[in-house]
């Protein structure tokens, strides 16, 4: 870890002070937090947990994007992510370059560490506010944000604005834990549509889905396939937008699991919807609440399907100021509560900031 921390740290020293060279832009966000968990009467051994409370850091990302031709740019994003007792990781996020191939207007070639392209408009466009929570997928752990392989992206629209169509042959690893178990490759087709675009009072207003085919990251031995193994995954999402007034999305998964031959698949599902209503669409311009937005959203996770009382469901109400272009921090209330009898929900109050640059 040490030494991928190093050469991290010098291939982004490199690239930023290079910028005389080619056209370069640095930028970065925090993900900073204070949290306490307020369920009552709750103990770990002798000692009372009710009412701990921490200041953390979920998330710190340093990104370097370089245009080296009209055509080529390269990607490299660093994650400096909370290891809990061993401390702050520092690991590689993304490492691609990005072709336009000339001959089809609209259509790219990505290479390298990159984004699953699904859940990059899930987090940043559909939920948006991956500063507060990631979107249901991602918190879930159903699908990786970022994968080593190949991704072919078809832009429609004028400059892309209307949506994206795309094929992305991916290792089925992880960006954590690139190590490639078997010699399967995993398919992921996925669409992103803004159908009201030239709508300016609509025009954030967007569908997203993906089919994604592939192989668990598993060893498997001479007598077994690789659809003894198979990760499927089907999701679609939406957002309806009005004016600067309300956001209303909602997002579904659905996650088939071989679990060896002969043996019945595991299904997992996940839901998840949210609305934000914005103070600025209906008060003066001078006005001190102005800046506010109410947020709710509203999640139920199954990790398998055949089981009754295995779910959970979280809730999330918050109080949004974003006082600034970058800045946004969130007072909020989560609930998370068990299908299981007896056991009671786990309760919380974040203060959650991102600061972007």
């Amino acid at each position: 870890m040490k030494k991928v921390t190093i050469l991290a740290l010098l291939g982004l020293l490199v690239l930023s002070t290079s910028a005389f060279a080619v056209e370069t832009t640095v930028g970065g966000r925090i993900y900073a937090y204070w949290g306490m968990y307020m369920t009552s009467d709750v103990y770990a051994g002798d000692v009372e947990i009710s009412g701990m409370n921490q200041f953390g850091l979920d998330r710190s990302y340093v990104t370097v994007k370089s245009k080296l031709t009209d055509y080529t740019s390269i990607n490299i994003t660093s994650d400096l992510a909370d290891g809990y007792s061993d401390g702050f990781w520092l690991r590689l996020k993304y490492a691609y370059a990005n072709i336009d191939l000339n001959f089809i207007e609209g259509l790219s070639l990505s290479l390298g560490l990159q984004p699953t392209k699904y859940l990059e408009y899930a987090d940043n466009m559909l939920w948006q506010r991956r500063y507060l929570l990631p979107s249901v997928g991602n918190e879930a752990s159903i699908l990786t944000t970022a994968d080593l392989g190949a991704t072919f992206n078809y832009a429609f629209g004028e400059e892309g604005k209307t949506g994206a169509v795309g094929l992305s042959v991916l290792n089925g690893t992880a960006y954590d834990d690139l190590y490639e178990n078997n010699k399967n490759k995993d398919f992921n087709f996925y669409a992103a549509f803004f159908p009201l675009i030239d709508n300016p009072d609509f025009d954030q207003t967007m569908l997203i889905g993906q089919f994604y085919l592939g192989t668990q990251n598993t060893v498997l031995d001479t007598t077994e396939d690789a659809g003894d193994y198979k990760n499927q995954i089907i999701s679609f999402g939406g957002k309806f937008n009005y004016k600067q007034y309300f956001d209303f999305g909602a997002e579904y998964w659905m996650n088939t699991l071989g679990t060896g031959a002969g043996n019945d698949d595991l299904k997992v599902s996940a839901l998840s919807f949210y609305t934000a209503w914005y103070a600025k669409a209906i008060v003066a311009e001078d006005s001190p609440i102005r800046t506010l937005n109410l947020l709710f959203r509203y999640d139920m996770y199954d990790p398998n399907t055949d089981v009754d009382d295995d779910g959970s469901n979280l809730m999330l109400i918050g109080l949004e100021c974003a006082p600034a272009q970058g800045i946004n921090a969130s007072i909020n209330y989560r609930s998370i509560g068990y299908q299981a009898s007896g056991v009671d929900s786990d309760n919380y109050i974040f203060l959650n900031t991102e600061f972007r640059f």
